[in-house]
């Protein structure tokens, strides 16, 4: 029997002559290869009734002329940035490497996707941010302006605008309006600016600076709105907690701490870690905070806006050197660490347990994010 095969969007894939006893597997096989050879997971349907287990053309009352539909989900993906001066695109659930991101001409700092997953931004010490093309791994853009290493780029929610960190004291926000990417604000910094981070709004930026220092800025006027006597030595990372009324700030000094964006009191400091305090991010939930140290270890915590607990909910035990970033998926229930072992590995936030290991070709693995599907 003849049976179409369309996109959602109603474009014909294929016009298959297809058995009425052909399962799933059957019917991917017969697609052309660039449609069934997708990074994601295939789905078919005809109409409301998908085509899975062990379910038949017959079965769900295909017959010549029945039109079904390909839906392919997205990959969950991870990105890293290495010290040879590559990122790396790999699938979450299978370990295996996508693709390579090859430009950069000294260690790739920072590396993360954009909030549709289609881009890229990598930071490097050769003093340029780059974009590339999550997909086909393409480089898009080069961002040139910084005088000395760029430690840090991510993307505000909408994607519209980048946010870069550099050792020559400044931060910079590169807007997308215009058709390209241009330098919007530079905001002036007292010191090395080691990580920069958009507000949830996008309206205010968070810097973290080597002088022990955390500040919030205007993205409009550029000005300087609150200054944070964070901690007595160089902050390493500075983020937003999800509702924006929240500051993480990690440093030298071993500890991270938690702070009102509002006021920059003091609300929290988190101990326990044996050595440098390299990242940390909120929960998705805002309840948890994880934490990233030289210590070779990451840790979990319950962030509580109270002096009382902050108890050590999870360590997760099992790189053989620093632990440079760490970062948590949608959903909250996986953890990802890069360390300088050469490895990122993926976590489960319940148990503890390592799910999977990606040994790097690139040698000493400075950052990994998770895609915004993952």
């Amino acid at each position: 029997m003849r049976v179409p095969v369309v996109t959602c969007a109603g474009r014909e894939l294929a016009a298959l002559d297809a058995e009425p006893s052909w399962q799933l597997p059957d019917v991917l096989a017969a697609l052309p290869a660039q449609a069934a050879q997708q990074e994601g997971g295939a789905r078919l349907f005809l109409g409301e009734t998908e085509l899975c287990g062990s379910a038949t053309l017959a079965g769900i009352g295909a017959r010549s002329g029945s039109e079904l539909t390909l839906v392919v989900t997205a990959a969950a993906r991870v990105v890293s940035g290495c010290l040879d001066g590559s990122a790396r695109v790999w699938s979450k659930d299978s370990g295996h490497c996508l693709r390579t991101l090859s430009g950069h001409a000294g260690r790739v700092s920072s590396a993360a996707f954009s909030p549709d997953g289609r881009l890229v931004v990598t930071a490097s010490h050769d003093g340029t941010a780059k974009i590339w093309s999550a997909g086909s791994g393409e480089c898009l853009h080069t961002l040139r302006g910084h005088q000395d290493w760029v430690y840090s780029a991510a993307f505000s929610a909408d994607g519209q605008s980048l946010l870069t960190a550099s050792c020559d004291r400044s931060a910079k926000v590169w807007s997308a309006r215009s058709g390209d990417w241009e330098c919007a604000q530079t905001l002036e910094d007292s010191g090395a600016v080691c990580a920069a981070a958009f507000s949830p709004s996008g309206q205010e930026v968070l810097t973290a600076s080597d002088d022990g220092t955390a500040k919030i800025w205007s993205v409009d006027s550029g000005r300087n709105l609150r200054t944070l006597q964070a901690h007595r030595d160089r902050v390493n990372s500075a983020t937003f907690s999800p509702d924006g009324l929240g500051v993480l700030t990690t440093s030298h000094d071993w500890t991270a701490k938690i702070s009102s964006a509002l006021s920059g009191e003091r609300l929290h400091v988190l101990v326990g870690h044996q050595d440098r305090v390299n990242w940390a991010v909120f929960s998705p939930n805002g309840q948890e905070v994880l934490t990233a140290s030289r210590d070779w270890t990451a840790k979990m915590r319950r962030r509580l806006w109270s002096a009382e607990s902050g108890e050590c909910l999870r360590t997760l035990v099992g790189h053989r050197d620093w632990v440079n970033s760490a970062a948590l998926s949608a959903d909250g229930q996986e953890a990802l660490t890069a360390s300088d072992d050469g490895c990122t590995r993926v976590w489960s936030v319940g148990s503890g347990a390592c799910l999977r290991t990606l040994k790097d070709p690139g040698g000493v693995v400075c950052s990994a994010a998770f895609s915004p599907l993952a």
